[in-house]
């Protein structure tokens, strides 16, 4: 729950790491509309599998320590968070808006999709507090 706290102000920083992914992948020879297809991939795979390798992990939680694990749980919200982030922002946006459109709005999805992933970490946070 304290990292959604936190996650109401990180979403513009986030969004500026997305950003400069697909600039970084741009630069390195990729379409802009092919870099956020590859993001989104990424981000949809990843948003996916996280929770499943996570919950997996705590289910080996009496062998770590309660500083181990909570050190996991900061690692795997950041992580979720930006998959989520990215991979909702494909719901509301196309390739072709974030790399060619220029009347001010360019990525100011990835920050709102930023504030709506968060209801889905909280749920996992039950969901995990539940089963562990």
């Amino acid at each position: 729950m304290i990292f959604c706290i936190v996650g109401v102000f990180i979403p513009g920083f986030t969004a500026i790491l997305l950003l400069g992914i697909q600039m970084f992948l741009t630069q390195i020879g990729i379409d802009c509309t092919n870099a956020w297809k590859l993001i989104w991939g990424i981000s949809w795979i990843g948003m996916i599998l996280l929770p499943v390798l996570f919950y997996k992990k705590l289910k080996k939680k009496e062998t770590e320590t309660s500083e181990k694990i909570k050190t996991n749980l900061i690692f795997f919200n950041l992580f979720e968070y930006i998959f989520l982030q990215a991979g909702l922002s494909l719901l509301f946006t196309k390739a072709n808006t974030l790399c060619y459109v220029s009347d001010g709005q360019n990525g100011i999805e990835l920050a709102f999709t930023g504030w709506l992933a968060l209801p889905v970490l909280i749920f996992f946070s039950y969901l995990f507090e539940y089963h562990t």
